[in-house]
This record gives C-alpha cells, structure tokens and sequence, in this order.
C-alpha cells in the first residue's frame, strides 16, 4: 500500500511539473484537483501534457483552466475556449447595443431627462 502512495505522489508531482509552468502553482494544483476531486478522473502525466499544449494554444491559459474549472468540464480545447470566449463578446455587444439604441430613442422622443443628455449631468439637450 506504501508503494501505491508514494507512487501516486510522484504521479501528482510529474503533472504538477508539466502544468505549473503553463499555469503557475496555484492554478495547476487547482486543475489537478478538480480533476481528482470533483470530476474523479485524475489527470495522467500525458494527458497534462495535451491539456498543457491545449491551454498555450489559447493565448491565455490561466483563463482556458478557469474557464475549465468553473464550467465542470473534464478537459479544454483551444476551440471551446475561444467560441465560448465569442459567444461571451457576443452577449456583452449585443446588451450594449440595446441599451444605447434605447437610449437614442428615448432621446429623440423628448423624453425628460431632466435636461441631461443621456443621463450624463452638464451636457444639455439641443
């Protein structure tokens, strides 16, 4: 059974060292324990390492492993990061757009604003 533990530490060490330089000590020991822990599918050196190359090739990897953790998946690809990352760009445009939209209307309906110009005091309405 010592055999077995010390084995399986050394295991953790090895994914540690291949995740830690990609994500710093704190967020791969996070990675290794969300796949322990929660997911019960512990992560092997190789498959660190694939996740490892997934999380460079997204151009932030500390946000694909946060990305990873707090939506319960298993693993990461470089395409689900960036189009969940689109679809997130997306929905903030696409709010924005609505609200100066409804503000543009509002300001051409003569709705009182109290004489600011789209809620901002000192710019006058002409």
């Amino acid at each position: 059974m010592a055999k077995q533990t010390k084995a399986r530490e050394t295991g953790d060490r090895d994914i540690m060292d291949i995740l830690s330089p990609v994500l710093g000590e704190e967020l791969a020991a996070a990675v290794i324990e969300h796949r322990k822990r929660t997911l019960r599918r512990p992560l092997t050196a190789y498959a660190a390492r694939i996740q490892a190359r997934e999380y460079l090739l997204t151009g932030d990897p500390a946000g694909a492993a946060e990305m990873q953790i707090f939506r319960g998946w298993q693993a990461i690809k470089c395409d689900w990061y960036l189009k969940e990352k689109a679809r997130e760009a997306q929905s903030i445009n696409s709010s924005t757009r609505r609200t100066t939209v409804d503000a543009a209307r509002d300001f051409l309906s003569g709705e009182d604003h109290s004489g600011d110009a789209f809620g901002f005091p000192g710019i006058i309405r002409h």
